[in-house]
């Protein structure tokens, strides 16, 4: 896992090399410069002046090494001279193409060196770019090529690592050629002068929206991201970005249940026997669900030595939160080396530190138990492998059998429904990890609605309306001025087939996954030097699931039908038959303690540090704060994703 940075059009050493540092983080281990100081002859290439400051390309790298540790060194340039990669990430496969180019008689790299990069680089000069095709892993790069001087940038097919690049029309000074900048994250392209830092409206109203900045949105106007499964190419100023993969849903019906577990379970434990190539030690998080204890089965049958596991509890008020007691039984049963971490209110002291790791806003609190469950985990292990993707592959949301079930209320008569929703709204709400009468409110709520916007509310957070109520009239003329985003309402409606379920996973796959789950796994991973795997979103599985019948994998009564099958023989019941409860913390309950409430009140929802920045409407946060002290309705989520847009405005603005 590493950090990459590259400018291209007027490269430069020294700006490259600022970009390069700013992401130390990520790679700890070594340090790369490459530029190319157009080393071309009359269509030939001679190999470049590794001293030179200047010239049309300038590529960096920072390195965690995992696999080839001798070897790897990046930027990587190639046999012939002509392409040089800058990558972040793993190719899981990289012995088998190695093979296959070996037996295509293509030397490849230094014989000494092992590392998957050099693999890569040798896929990428024998096929071109057609070799992402093959690649089974995650990965971020940049491929100069030389002789044509063009830049592709590649982003994995589920969107496991970030990239973010911004398109410099006057350089990355703001007085040369046009240019293009990339990164793995925002703070390195924010060290270029002419990087447009200026707050972007539509994307801090969709941030309200889904608590994340979708692509190929940033927070700041002059940065995008590239979206995952996607390629970017750069030629002489020119920019174009295409789609490489999808997974919409084709559901074949004629199999039993019981073919498709024997189709879906090879998959599942090639995939998971694939994420344990390294040549440092590899642990697991384990919460003792279905998902983290399914691939701690697998791993510790393919193990020898006693496999490290962690866990995150926490203190009396999180009861209803803690999975502790599950994950030591997976613990016992597969005699792994387990290891737990507490965690009380305290952590707020470390919220800077989780805005600086996003460098956006990133209203999810699961980011902040991702930070230290991270840091403590680095301890112990330098590679964790995670469960993130079983619930959006293999149907484990609670909002998917709520689609189903929505399909056959929607139809019920809209006085019902008012009078159902106005006795919850006056019930009020717990806050606690299942809060039925929240579940039930957002159901009712939701099945007045058309489906796509349905779907978009139970995964989202302010709708349009609500968000007009949120922001003041200024700025609302700005978002007006800019523009509304709807991703998931787009996602949801993109698949040609596919039922109710079918598209709410599917958006989820384009969605919630990326943006949310593995966001914020990769950047709370990256601040401590750790590398996470994510089996479950391996595209060989996601592309085989999406083929799966939605009824093998979601029924009224039961999620992840499926997957609960292929591994039900392996776990104790108590694991394959609890209920899901979710990476959550007792953030909503912690907040009521007295002396959280006056720190959050003063120190991030102060009424008139609010009206100053002149972005929300000081009366609605207001009446968010009075409704969840009073226990009327449970705001716990969206005063976090406030607290977190204020500390971002206070360090970025």
């Amino acid at each position: 896992m590493c950090g990459i940075a590259g400018i291209v059009g007027d490269g430069n050493r020294e700006l490259c090399l600022a970009m390069t540092r700013a992401l130390a983080h990520r790679g700890p281990d070594s340090e790369g410069i490459f530029v190319d100081d157009r080393g071309e002859t009359e269509g030939s290439l001679t190999r470049p002046n590794l001293a030179s400051e200047s010239g049309f390309a300038a590529l960096g790298h920072r390195r965690l090494a995992i696999i080839g540790l001798d070897g790897g060194a990046q930027p990587m340039c190639s046999q012939s001279g002509r392409f040089v990669i800058t990558y972040n990430g793993e190719l899981y496969n990289y012995r088998e193409i190695r093979a296959e180019l070996q037996a295509l008689g293509v030397r490849i790299g230094d014989t000494s060196d092992t590392s998957d990069t050099a693999v890569m680089l040798a896929a990428f000069e024998r096929w071109g770019i057609a070799a992402a095709e093959r690649f089974v892993g995650m990965y971020a790069l940049g491929l100069w090529d030389r002789q044509q001087q063009r830049l592709t940038l590649l982003r994995d097919r589920v969107g496991i690592k970030p990239l973010y690049y911004a398109i410099l029309p006057r350089g990355p000074r703001g007085d040369g050629p046009p240019s293009l900048a990339f990164a793995s994250e925002p703070k390195s392209l924010l060290t270029l002068p002419a990087v447009d830092r200026e707050l972007s409206a539509t994307a801090l109203d969709a941030y309200l929206g889904l608590f994340y900045v979708p692509p190929p949105l940033s927070i700041f106007r002059g940065i995008a991201q590239l979206p995952p499964g996607h390629s970017l190419t750069w030629h002489k100023g020119q920019v174009s970005v295409e789609r490489t993969w999808d997974a919409e849903p084709a559901p074949e019906p004629g199999r039993s249940h019981h073919e498709w577990a024997e189709i879906v379970a090879p998959i599942l434990e090639r995939s998971i026997r694939d994420r344990l190539v390294a040549d440092v030690p590899v642990g697991a998080f384990l919460s003792g669900g279905v998902d983290s204890s399914t691939i701690v089965a697998l791993m510790a049958a393919q193990q020898s030595r006693p496999l490290t596991t962690v866990c995150v509890g926490y203190d009396v008020d999180g009861a209803s939160y803690d999975e502790r007691a599950f994950a030591r039984r997976i613990a016992e049963v597969f005699a792994t080396d387990h290891h737990e971490l507490v965690l009380d209110v305290s952590i707020l002291d470390d919220l800077e530190a989780l805005v600086r790791g996003f460098d956006e806003p990133f209203g999810s609190w699961a980011a902040l138990l991702s930070w230290h469950l991270c840091r403590f985990t680095r301890g112990h292990v330098k590679v964790a492998v995670a469960g993130d993707g079983g619930d959006e592959v293999f149907g484990g949301y609670p909002r998917y059998r709520g689609m189903l079930l929505s399909g056959i209320a929607s139809h019920s008569p809209d006085w019902g429904l008012a009078l159902a929703g106005r006795a919850l709204a006056a019930s009020g709400e717990a806050t606690v990890a299942r809060s039925y009468r929240r579940w039930a409110r957002s159901f009712i709520d939701g099945c007045r609605s058309p489906a796509a916007e349905r779907y978009a509310g139970w995964v989202g957070y302010f709708t349009a309306a609500l968000r007009d109520q949120l922001l003041t009239s200024n700025f609302r003329a700005r978002v007006r001025a800019e523009g509304r985003v709807s991703p998931i309402e787009n996602a949801f409606e993109r698949p040609l087939r596919g039922d109710l379920v079918a598209r709410s996973t599917y958006a989820d796959l384009h969605g919630f996954l990326p943006e949310n789950v593995l966001r914020s796994s990769d950047r709370m991973s990256m601040a401590h030097g750790l590398e996470v795997r994510v089996p479950l979103c391996d595209h060989r599985l996601v592309e085989v699931m999406a083929r799966v019948p939605s009824r093998h994998k979601v029924g009224a009564l039961a999620s992840k039908r499926l997957l609960k099958t292929i591994v039900g023989k392996r776990l104790p019941r108590e694991v394959t038959r609890r209920r899901k409860l979710g990476f959550n913390a007792p953030f909503g309950a912690w907040m009521k303690r007295p002396a959280n409430a006056e720190r959050i009140r003063q120190t991030w929802l102060n009424p008139q540090s609010i009206a100053a920045r002149g972005i929300l409407n000081p009366p609605a946060v207001e009446r968010l704060w009075h409704e969840h002290q009073h226990g009327s309705r449970d705001h716990g989520p969206v005063l976090w994703a406030l607290i977190v847009l204020e500390t971002w405005l206070r360090l970025y603005s």
